[in-house]
């Protein structure tokens, strides 16, 4: 009987999402509503956050100081303008790395 590798998830619900990005639950639920939050899917009436959308919005706000004046000015179409900026910081993040030499596998800051 051959056992099937246990793969990481590649969707998470939002308890799990908020944990993982270091958010409570409800604030989490208030940048979804706000649409300031990362990109999110609806399946089958439940909201799950794609791994690599919640670390592209993770990245959208490094700071170098906490002078920096509170991030990125909005558009008058915030939530298009914060769909292109995660596709770019996930093409990016993707273009610096080199798969050549590991299985693919999703990054998980904390063990």
């Amino acid at each position: 009987m051959r056992v099937q590798p246990t793969l990481p998830p590649r969707y998470l619900r939002t308890p799990d999402a908020a944990n993982f990005v270091g958010l409570s639950i409800r604030t989490l639920e208030k940048h979804r509503s706000c649409g300031t939050g990362p990109l999110y899917r609806q399946l089958g009436g439940r909201i799950v956050y794609a791994v690599e959308d919640l670390c592209a919005w993770a990245d959208l706000n490094v700071r170098l100081s906490t002078g920096d004046g509170g991030g990125i000015p909005m558009p008058s179409d915030p939530r298009a303008y914060i769909i292109r900026l995660q596709a770019k910081a996930i093409e990016f993040s993707y273009s610096r790395k080199d798969f050549s030499h590991e299985p693919d596998r999703i990054f998980h800051p904390h063990p």
